[in-house]
C-alpha cells in the first residue's frame, strides 16, 4: 500500500512540474504579445516567444528521467 502511496505522490509531483512549464511557457506567450504591441516591433515579441519556447524545449529534453 505505502509503494501505490508514493506512486502516486511521484505522479502528482510530475503532473504539476509539467503544468508550471506549461504555464510559464503561455505566459511568455502573452508577455511576448504585449512586448511587441507597446514597442511597436513584431520582430522582439516573436523573438522572446522564439527565446521562452527553445528554454522551455531545452529543461524539458535535459532534464533526468526519475523513476
Amino acid at each position: 500500500m505505502m509503494e501505490a502511496k508514493s506512486t502516486r505522490t511521484s505522479q502528482r509531483a510530475a503532473s504539476i512540474r509539467t503544468a508550471v512549464g506549461l504555464a510559464v511557457v503561455a505566459l511568455a506567450s502573452f508577455g511576448a504579445i504585449i512586448i511587441a504591441e507597446y514597442s511597436g516591433s513584431s520582430q522582439l515579441g516573436i523573438g522572446v516567444l522564439g527565446l521562452a519556447l527553445v528554454a522551455f524545449l531545452l529543461v524539458a529534453m535535459t532534464r533526468r528521467v526519475r523513476r
